[in-house]
């Protein structure tokens, strides 16, 4: 039986992973740092930790882990990210969190991590039009993110591929 974790599994996109993962037999435990408010992850176990704590990065991707799913974020809506308010915060938790999770992924051998990135990383202008969106990876450069939040997003997309390529990251 393949062993996932799923970190970020109490928001939307994380329990719907961690519910439809489940239905597909994999083993899976779901990581956030909070319980899940809106509903019931009926999966194997959830944990919750603050991942940008080191031991608790270490502690939820154990040896038998096969995949991460990594969506765990510093990202409490577009109130929180888009004042400017919280910028240095959101910036530093989520890429301790990427660090932590891709250190810990190539110390434990971990076959797959998949790294969700999000719109934001994309250039401002190719967001203006609700209608016609231009989120295709060939527009990310040159890099224009529309916020704090997308320049981590867009920072922790280069750490992945830097592990990928410097330490065997898949």
């Amino acid at each position: 039986m393949k062993k996932v974790v799923i970190l970020g599994a109490g928001g939307f996109i994380g329990g719907h992973l961690a519910l439809r993962l489940k239905s597909m037999g994999y083993f899976v435990r779901g990581v956030d740092i909070k319980r899940p408010e809106f509903r019931n992850l009926d999966i194997d176990e959830f944990i919750v930790a603050d991942l940008r704590d080191y031991k608790a990065v270490d502690l939820v991707i154990d040896d038998t882990i096969n995949e991460v799913y990594q969506l765990a974020a510093d990202m409490g809506g577009a109130e929180f990210v888009f004042t400017g308010e919280n910028d240095a915060d959101i910036m530093h938790n989520s890429a301790i969190i990427n660090l932590h999770v891709c250190d810990i992924c190539v110390k434990k051998k971990v076959d797959k991590v998949f790294y969700s990135s999000s719109a934001c990383m994309y250039p401002l202008h190719n967001q203006l039009d609700p209608n016609n969106p231009n989120c295709s990876e060939d527009s990310a450069y040159p890099a224009n993110p529309d916020s704090e939040y997308g320049w981590e997003k867009l920072f922790s997309e280069r750490i992945y591929l830097a592990y990928n390529r410097n330490k065997g990251l898949m």
